[in-house]
């Protein structure tokens, strides 16, 4: 729970902004893993068991310091609204746990971290692959108030997570990308992309009588009752990227029914799980989202541990 408001706390604030006290970095992490390992098999790179656990380890660095520093750039943006958001009003802006002054000063440290992480743990190419990432990051507070569908904007900047780390286990320039490595690499980010889409969705569900009511543009309050609708489509096209993934990496028939197989039937029970009428059903989505990310993460892990390794 955050501090009462107006009670100043600036360590608790500039935790909460970085979104340290919730698990919602965790679904940041899965697009990167899915990258790297699925990336062994589409361009038949073999490792030590070292190495694989140095990316591990870089990729979890890189990208919770990443989701640090744009969660905190996102609460700064958004510090006016969220005093107006049921669910976000105890956030440590609007909040008063530390003054706007404070919150940059946060966010610029971060950035620094997560270039320096980045570097030092993934290497130059995973930097590169990064730089759109962050970039499209700091765009994206900006497009709720502009566009009905600023979840393409995030899909796009979680999913080409896959990139950094397609790079850390290819070792792959980004200016060499234009070939084989990118067209290879499209299935996976195209999973990830609707993925991202699809879970932001149902959490925007939670939030849709008070974006509506002060003019936050989204998904949810965009296509109303139909969101279902949207939301099985986008459910089929995850579960059709994957399979091209897949099939590009030569996945073994393990994958293929744990993997695709369990994430396709999670797909149905998502939809049954949301009810518009109960704004909590559509974060409980969101959470078993998280997990069936993370899922598949250990199950690429294992995969190419099996494999490649």
């Amino acid at each position: 729970m955050s501090s009462k408001t107006g009670q100043r706390d600036v360590f608790r604030g500039v935790w909460e902004l970085a979104r340290l006290h919730t698990r919602e970095a965790w679904v940041c992490w899965s697009p990167a893993i899915w990258g790297a390992c699925v990336a062994a098999g589409t361009q038949d790179v073999y490792m030590d068991l070292h190495k694989l656990a140095s990316v591990l380890f870089g990729i979890w660095a890189s990208i919770t310091a990443t989701h640090c520093t744009f969660c905190t750039f996102n609460d700064i943006c958004d510090r006016n609204l969220d005093a107006y958001v049921d669910r976000c009003k105890t956030r440590p802006l609007p909040a008063g746990m530390l003054s706007l002054p404070e919150a940059v000063v946060a966010f610029i440290a971060w950035m620094a971290v997560a270039y320096y992480m980045t570097l030092f743990t993934l290497g130059q190419p995973a930097v590169m692959a990064m730089v759109p990432v962050w970039v499209l990051s700091a765009v994206y507070p900006f497009m709720k108030r502009v566009i009905p569908f600023p979840q393409l904007v995030l899909g796009v900047v979680i999913g080409a997570a896959v990139f950094p780390g397609w790079a850390a286990i290819t070792e792959t320039p980004l200016d060499t990308w234009g070939g084989l490595v990118a067209k290879d690499a499209l299935p996976l980010f195209g999973a990830g992309f609707c993925w991202v889409v699809y879970f932001d969705t149902f959490y925007a569900t939670q939030d849709a009588p008070d974006d509506k009511a002060i003019g936050v543009l989204s998904m949810a309050v965009l296509l109303g009752e139909n969101v279902k609708l949207f939301l099985g489509g986008l459910g089929v096209l995850q579960i059709l990227f994957w399979a091209l993934a897949a099939h590009a990496a030569r996945l073994s028939i393990f994958f293929w029914i744990a993997g695709v197989g369990v994430w396709a039937m999670n797909i149905p029970w998502h939809l049954v799980k949301l009810n518009l009428a109960d704004r909590h059903s559509g974060g409980k989505v969101f959470k078993a989202n998280i997990l069936l990310g993370l899922y598949m993460s250990a199950l690429t892990v294992v995969e190419m541990t099996l494999t490649r390794v």
